[in-house]
């Protein structure tokens, strides 16, 4: 690779980690205020809001629909049980088997849940027109996908 071609990359390079250090704060500063104005943070909202959807759910299927990792689910699920918000319940025919469940109390906060990304971004997102949306969505899953890659290291 040329100098300029290594410049252009580590510019651009630094631009993309910019933008996503950006897009962290005002998702993590979103989750901090959702956790103080509605007892609930962002990770927990998008789990229960995944569980309501797919009715009664294992961990492994709810990580599966929000792109986490069982072992996380978990403390979120635990989270959001403290809350009496899920309840987990054994499955009668397959006892290893154990299914998270949307309580009552669960529904309630999710029929007024508040937004799971900071205020406006809907509106804003919607105001896109059709085909910029899309590929807003289209750009960011290949940005996920580029960095969930394994590259095999450069040999030295």
């Amino acid at each position: 690779m040329n100098d300029i071609a290594k410049l252009v990359t580590v510019n651009d390079s630094i631009r993309v980690l910019q933008s996503v250090r950006r897009i962290a704060q005002c998702v993590e500063h979103h989750s901090k205020r959702l956790a103080v104005t509605h007892n609930i943070t962002s990770p927990q909202l998008v789990a229960l809001l995944a569980i309501a959807e797919l009715g009664p759910s294992t961990l492994r299927s709810i990580g599966r629909a929000i792109q986490l990792s069982p072992s996380t689910v978990v403390g979120i699920v635990d989270r959001l049980e403290e809350k009496g918000l899920v309840q987990r319940e054994r499955d009668t025919r397959d006892r290893r088997n154990v299914f998270v469940a949307v309580t009552e109390a669960g529904q309630q906060v999710l029929a007024n849940a508040p937004s799971a990304l900071p205020n406006g971004f809907d509106s804003l997102l919607g105001s896109l027109p059709e085909t910029d949306r899309q590929a807003l969505i289209v750009t960011l899953e290949q940005f996920a996908s580029l960095l969930e890659a394994k590259i095999p290291a450069e040999p030295v």
